[in-house]
């Protein structure tokens, strides 16, 4: 299973995305919560109430970085 760890330009753990079922990513906070899924299957990416937010896997961008 892939993981990948979102930092900020510190090196501050902002958040991260793992591989989940059926090859699909999933974008998790620092705390841990889901934030959005991007569909391997579709290439779309989608919020934690299934809307579908923009094409592509736009995980990484969803992250908020602090300065």
């Amino acid at each position: 299973m892939k993981t990948v760890i979102l930092k900020d330009g510190a090196g501050n753990p902002q958040g991260v995305i793992r591989e989940v079922a059926g090859g699909n990513e999933r974008l998790y906070d620092r705390s841990g919560a889901s934030i959005a899924t991007w569909r391997r299957n579709v290439d779309y990416t989608y919020d934690n109430n299934g809307a579908r937010f923009g094409s592509g896997n736009r995980l990484a961008g969803l992250i908020e970085h602090e300065d």
